[in-house]
């Protein structure tokens, strides 16, 4: 068993790695071919200020990621790093933004809208699935509601609320529930006839059998959803943050990564390629935390 672990373990390390390798060789075949020689589509790809080398996105990383050292005062000014804008990186970190600070803000986020949403979904599937009654009445409802983009809320919440946090949590926990009832409603009406049938001939009512036999019959599914909930959160909270947002991930892709100032366009991609890198980083750790967890709670499965 652990030799098939560290086998996959080890796939997985050499598919990341091949992806690194992929992706420098074409950011970098401008150095290697002559690009104006190939056609205007794949001429307009390779360039380096729009799909930047490996080398700067690392340089990028590393500026925005200050390892303990204090960040320039507004008036310093910056020496060019090679491979990127050093205005661009200069302008982000005279600003106080770096990666682990705008990450930690769009972390807690969805860590919010997780720990409010996730219960919420958990509650509204499991009357779903466990009530027929409430299935009839509720669930036409439920297709039109989650019909509805969480950012489309962002408009009507500021009209209520006005421009506050709530805007950028709100749309998080709405599609953390909504995702979450899918597969706990699902979980909950295919629980097997037999463990039914079993609990019922020994007595089980009630709660008892819904807290014996159905939801942890309904457990797997339901951690299933949690983890794609993960997923949907972390794109709902930097979509809400592109849109309204001073600070997170999404600030720093919008607006650290197209524009060094409010009144002067310019562009990164490094920057941009830095956040999403980022981004990609945490969204795998907290999907692999989640993994273990179900794994955990869920081991008679196997």
């Amino acid at each position: 068993m652990k030799s098939v672990s560290r086998q996959r373990v080890l796939l997985g390390l050499l598919s990341f790695a091949a992806l690194v390798a992929a992706y420098t060789l074409v950011s970098n075949a401008y150095r290697l071919v002559d690009v104006a020689s190939l056609p205007d589509p794949v001429a307009g790809v390779l360039r380096p200020d729009v799909l930047p080398p490996t080398q700067a996105i690392a340089a990028a990383l590393a500026e925005l990621v200050p390892r303990g050292r204090e960040l320039p005062a507004p008036e310093t000014q910056l020496p060019a790093a090679p491979g990127f804008s050093s205005e661009h990186v200069a302008t982000l970190r005279r600003e106080g933004v770096t990666i682990e600070g705008s990450l930690a803000i769009t972390a807690a986020r969805v860590l919010f809208g997780l720990a409010v949403g996730a219960p919420l979904g958990l509650l509204l599937g499991l009357a779903l699935g466990w009530s027929r009654r409430a299935d009839d009445y509720l669930h036409p409802i439920f297709v039109l509601v989650r019909s509805v983009p969480p950012l489309a809320l962002i408009t009507y919440i500021m009209l209520w609320l006005g421009h506050t946090e709530a805007h950028r949590l709100i749309p998080i926990v709405y599609a953390v529930a909504v995702t979450v009832v899918i597969p706990t409603y699902h979980g909950v009406r295919d629980v097997a006839g037999k463990y039914l049938v079993a609990a019922r001939s020994l007595g089980a009512r009630g709660r008892l059998l819904l807290a014996r036999v159905v939801l942890p019959a309904a457990g797997p599914a339901v951690l299933a959803g949690l983890r794609y909930a993960i997923a949907i959160a972390w794109m709902t909270a930097v979509g809400a943050e592109m849109l309204m947002a001073e600070n997170g991930m999404g600030n720093l892709l919008v607006g650290g990564g197209l524009w060094s100032s409010r009144l002067q366009t310019r562009t990164d991609p490094a920057v941009v390629i830095a956040g999403i890198v980022a981004l990609a980083g945490a969204g795998w750790a907290m999907d692999a935390a989640a993994k273990v967890l179900a794994a955990r709670l869920t081991r008679w499965a196997r």
